[in-house]
């Protein structure tokens, strides 16, 4: 029999499916058939047993697959979307590291671990369940609740804006508050002072009333002397007012000093106090009187220290530097005023 020679056009065209049959040499020399589904088609494949492609796989379409197991680094260039539906779920076995920034977008819960090293960014409600460790820097925008667990942060915190905190706040160390940083209790800033004195004798008319002068400042922080005598607190709170004035009597006489406060310009009930001198030939007719008021005053509000004698020989009296030993100069008053509360 001749050999008989074909043409690739005298061949009808034809496009193997899956359920076609090739017949082909075999390896024991006789012919046999392979069903064509072992082969790229244009239809279904199925493919038994495991298959190795060298080069490159190049799938116009999707892919599906029970379990996707590698053995090397999967590089993704571009964006990667995983899954098409918000309640899918990945789940990952093993170490999962994240170089750059993650981005979380919506809710977030964590059961276990959850190591972060580096920046990360959370838009939305996160619920973090078991322990999680923080290392580098945490920006967190919006707002953030910690329900029923226990914070523990080791090394330094550094926290730009407000914060709210509902309940009991145990500190076990020391509190540094910035140099230009304040107390505040109930809206109102803590911690004002000052401290104040009069250089000059004071004397009056009889049975007149007075305001203590104050003409110095000693130190002081957000409470002024305004009027050169009404003792100006610039933030509310419980004040303690302090003050000592030096009594002296003139005559050979028994004369009364009244002492007590004043409120905006209006006196405080109950607040006065008398003190008796008496000047004999010899003595010199002086008294201390010093004791102190705690009220409250208003931010801007005022205070004065008021007094009268039933006589003009009474004076509060200034002394310069003395001698023998050198000692410092006695003010006619000296008045402090302290916030605390």
């Amino acid at each position: 029999m001749s050999n008989v020679i074909f043409k690739a056009y005298d061949l009808p065209a034809y496009s193997l499916d899956a359920a076609d049959h090739i017949l082909s040499r075999q390896e024991n020399g006789e012919m046999g058939y392979i069903k064509a589904m072992q082969f790229a088609t244009t239809g279904s494949n199925i493919f038994t047993g495991g298959q190795i492609i060298v080069g490159n796989l190049t799938i116009d379409g999707d892919i599906y697959a029970s379990n996707f197991i590698t053995s090397s680094t999967l590089l993704f260039t571009g964006s990667t979307n995983h899954g098409s539906n918000i309640l899918n779920t990945h789940t990952f076995t093993g170490s999962v590291r994240v170089t750059g920034s993650l981005d979380v977008i919506g809710n977030s819960t964590i059961t276990g671990s959850f190591l972060v090293s580096g920046s990360t960014t959370q838009i939305g409600n996160n619920t973090l369940t078991g322990n999680t460790q923080l290392y580098g820097t945490i920006d967190v925008s919006g707002s953030t609740n910690f329900h029923n667990h226990t914070i523990t942060m080791t090394g330094s915190m550094f926290t730009s804006g407000s914060q709210v905190i509902t309940g009991s706040l145990d500190i076990k160390g020391n509190v540094n508050v910035a140099s230009g940083s304040e107390f505040y209790l109930a809206g109102n800033k803590l911690f004002n002072y000052g401290q104040f004195s009069d250089t000059t004798t004071q004397s009056g008319s009889a049975d007149t009333a007075y305001s203590m002068k104050i003409n110095t400042t000693d130190f002081a922080h957000n409470v002024t002397i305004t009027n050169g005598s009404r003792i100006t607190p610039s933030n509310t709170g419980i004040y303690n007012l302090q003050f000592s004035a030096q009594l002296i009597n003139t005559a050979n006489t028994s004369i009364n000093f009244d002492i007590w406060l004043a409120y905006t310009g209006s006196n405080v009930a109950n607040s006065n106090t008398s003190v008796t001198l008496t000047k004999v030939a010899g003595s010199l007719g002086r008294s201390v009187a010093a004791w102190n008021w705690m009220l409250p005053i208003q931010a801007n509000d005022y205070v004065e220290i008021k007094w009268s004698c039933n006589a003009s020989t009474g004076q509060i009296v200034a002394e310069s530097t003395q001698s023998n030993p050198t000692r410092p100069a006695i003010p006619s008053v000296i008045a402090t005023l302290t916030q605390i509360g």
